[in-house]
C-alpha cells in the first residue's frame, strides 16, 4: 500500500517537472543570439566586428566557457546577449506577392497601395481587406505571409554587429499571420511577434499567430521548430505539433496537440462549375475549418481564403486554372491544426451555352435535324457532339469548329434515341467545360398526322436539374445590365414559362441557391431575340431557350 503511495506521488512529482520545464524557459535566451564561428574567427575580432566595445572579449570568453580567446574552433556556437551588440542600421524588408486590396500607411504618405517589389521600412502599417494577402520577405529571408482582414505595424528592423544579427519585431494589432524563419541562415535571426496579449519569439521555425482586436486572445502554433510565447509574467515554450492560447494580462496556457490534417482522399481534384464546391470528411475535434486556395504549392501567393463551421466549404469567384488548397481544423480553444494540401484544377470557362433547341426529352423534325443555342458572348467558337449512348461511346456527328450558333445535320438521322451535349471555346480561356447530356428523339414519319395546335403566348426556358437540395433564381431582362427587368423568379424547378414578351432582344441569366441559402455567382448574361410576327411552325423550330447551368 505504501509502495503504491510512493508511485502515485512519484508520478505526480514527474507530471509537475514536465509543466516546470515548460514554464520556466531561461528569459536570457530570449535576449541572446547565436553566432556560429568560422574559420579565422576568434573571440578578438568577433569583438570587434559585433560587439558594441573590446572591454566584451572577457565576459564573452566567460559566457561561453571559452579556454584560448585566440584560438576557437570553426563551428562552435556562441552565445552572444543582443545588450553588448552594436546597432548597424536600420533594415528593410520587400513585397514578394500581393493579391487583393492591401494598402501601405507610411508617415507623410498617406495610405499607399502595396505593389509587388516595393520596399518596407521601420514604422510602416500594413492592412489587408477581405481575401487580399501579401508576403514579404526580411533581411534574413524571414517570411511574413499577412493574411485578408489583418492589421499590423513593423515595429522594428535592424541590423546588429558587422551583419551579425537581423532583429525583427511585427506589431500585430487583428488578424493572422503565418511566418517562416530560417533555420540555418549566413545572418543570425531574432523574429518576434507581438500582440495586445503575448509575444512569440523564434529562431527557424515555422508557425502562426492570430489574435482578435475585441477578445484580445492570442493563438500560437507552431509546425516546425520551437517558439516561445510570453504573456503576464511567464513564458512557456512551444514545440513543433503544438499551440496555445494567451489571453491579455494572462500567462500562456500550456501547450496542447494541434489538430491532424484532415482526410482529403475523397475530395475532387476537378472542378466544371461555380460556386466551387470542394467537399471532405469531417475531422474529429474540428469546430471550424479554415481553407486556403494559392497558385504555388507554397502557398506565397495565396488567391482565397475562408473559414466555416459547416463543410462543404464554398467559392463563388474563382477564374480557371490550376490550383492548390490546404485545409486545416480549428478546435474549440481557436488554435488552428495542422494542413492537408492538394492540387486541383478548375474549368468553368466559357461557360456553355443556353440552348434552344432540342430541349432534353424533346422531339426534333423528322429531316435536317437543326441544334440551336444562345451566343455566348466569350466563346470563340463551338464544339457539338452527338452519339447513340449517353457516355458518346458511339458518335455520329462530331464538330470542333463551330462558329454560328446553329447547326443543321445535312445527313438527317435515322428516326430513334439520340444524346447530344455541347461546349464552348474562347481564345483567352480555352475550352471550357460539357453541357449536361441532353437526350432528343427522331420521330417517324407519319403522313396523315394533323399539324399539331401551338400556343404562341408562353415561352419556356429549362435548364439543369437541381441537384439534391438546390432551387435557382431566374431573371429575364430588356438590357445587359440587367436594369429593366421583366421577369425575376425563384423557383425549385427546373424550368420557367412566362409569357410570350413582345418582339426584340432581351438577356436572360440564373444562379444556384445552394440548401444552406449559399448563392452562387450569376452566370453569364444569354441573348435571346423574339422575331416579329413570328408563325406557329417557327415557333414550334425554336422550341423554348433551353438554359444550360454550370
Amino acid at each position: 500500500m505504501q509502495l503504491r503511495t510512493l508511485k502515485r506521488h512519484l508520478g505526480k512529482l514527474r507530471g509537475l517537472s514536465f509543466v516546470i520545464l515548460i514554464i520556466l524557459s531561461v528569459s536570457a535566451a530570449a535576449e541572446e543570439w547565436t553566432y556560429t564561428v568560422r574559420p579565422g574567427d576568434n573571440l578578438w575580432n568577433l569583438t570587434e566586428r559585433h560587439l558594441k566595445s573590446m572591454e566584451y572579449v572577457q565576459r564573452l570568453q566567460q559566457l561561453n566557457k571559452i579556454q584560448n580567446p585566440y584560438v576557437v574552433s570553426p563551428g562552435t556556437k556562441l552565445r552572444i546577449p543582443i545588450a553588448w551588440t552594436k546597432f548597424l542600421d536600420d533594415a528593410s524588408a520587400q513585397v514578394i506577392s500581393v493579391h487583393g486590396i492591401v494598402t501601405l500607411q507610411r508617415k507623410g504618405h498617406g495610405n499607399i497601395p502595396i505593389e509587388l517589389g516595393m520596399q518596407l521600412f521601420v514604422g510602416d502599417v500594413i492592412s489587408s481587406e477581405n481575401d487580399a494577402f501579401v508576403t514579404i520577405e526580411f533581411a534574413d529571408k524571414s517570411r511574413l505571409r499577412v493574411q485578408d482582414n489583418t492589421s499590423l505595424r513593423l515595429e522594428n528592423m535592424q541590423i546588429l554587429g558587422d551583419y551579425g544579427l537581423i532583429d525583427t519585431l511585427i506589431d500585430l494589432q487583428q488578424g493572422r499571420t503565418e511566418s517562416s524563419v530560417p533555420e540555418k541562415s549566413e545572418k543570425g535571426t531574432r523574429f518576434r511577434i507581438k500582440t495586445p496579449s503575448a509575444i512569440s519569439s523564434v529562431r527557424g521555425t515555422d508557425f502562426r499567430v492570430g489574435t482578435t482586436e475585441a477578445q484580445s486572445v492570442t493563438s500560437s502554433e507552431v509546425l516546425t521548430g520551437v517558439v516561445e510565447v510570453s504573456g503576464g509574467k511567464r513564458s512557456i515554450r512551444v514545440p513543433a505539433g503544438f499551440g496555445t492560447i494567451t489571453s491579455k494580462g494572462m500567462s500562456p496556457a500550456l501547450p496542447i496537440k494541434l489538430l491532424p490534417s484532415p482526410d482529403l482522399s475523397a475530395t475532387a481534384r476537378y472542378y466544371q462549375s461555380l460556386p466551387l464546391v470542394i467537399k471532405l470528411n469531417p475531422l474529429s475535434g474540428a469546430h471550424a475549418y479554415r481553407a486556403q486556395i494559392a497558385i504555388d504549392k507554397d502557398f506565397g501567393k495565396l488567391w482565397s481564403e475562408f473559414t466555416t463551421t459547416n463543410l462543404p466549404f464554398r467559392d463563388g469567384d474563382i477564374p480557371d486554372g490550376d490550383y492548390w488548397i490546404r485545409i486545416r481544423g480549428i478546435d474549440e480553444s481557436s488554435i488552428e491544426g495542422k494542413d492537408a494540401i492538394i492540387p486541383f484544377s478548375l474549368n468553368a470557362h466559357p461557360e456553355a451555352p443556353f440552348v434552344t433547341a432540342p430541349l432534353p426529352g424533346g422531339v426534333t423534325t423528322p429531316e435536317k435535324q437543326e441544334f440551336k443555342w444562345a451566343i455566348q458572348s466569350e466563346a470563340s467558337h463551338y464544339v457539338v457532339m452527338i452519339s447513340r449512348d449517353s457516355d458518346f461511346s458511339s458518335l455520329i456527328y462530331f464538330d470542333p469548329e463551330v462558329k454560328g450558333n446553329s447547326v443543321i445535320l445535312t445527313e438527317s438521322l435515322a428516326p430513334g434515341h439520340y444524346f447530344w451535349r455541347i461546349f464552348s471555346v474562347s481564345a483567352s480561356e480555352g475550352a471550357g467545360p460539357f453541357s449536361d447530356t441532353m437526350s432528343f428523339r427522331v420521330p417517324y414519319p407519319n403522313p396523315s398526322l394533323e399539324e399539331p395546335k401551338l400556343d404562341e403566348k408562353e415561352m419556356t426556358f429549362a435548364w439543369r436539374a437541381a441537384a439534391e437540395g438546390q432551387s435557382f433564381h431566374f431573371q429575364l431582362a430588356r438590357n445587359q445590365a440587367f436594369t429593366e427587368i421583366i421577369h425575376d423568379e425563384p423557383t425549385t424547378a427546373s424550368q420557367v414559362t412566362i409569357a410570350k414578351p413582345d418582339s426584340g432582344t432581351y438577356y436572360l441569366r440564373i444562379k444556384i441557391i445552394e440548401s444552406d441559402g449559399f448563392q452562387g455567382p450569376w452566370g453569364t448574361p444569354q441573348t435571346i431575340e423574339v422575331p416579329r410576327g413570328i408563325s406557329y411552325w417557327f415557333m414550334l423550330l425554336m422550341l423554348l431557350p433551353l438554359l444550360v447551368l454550370l
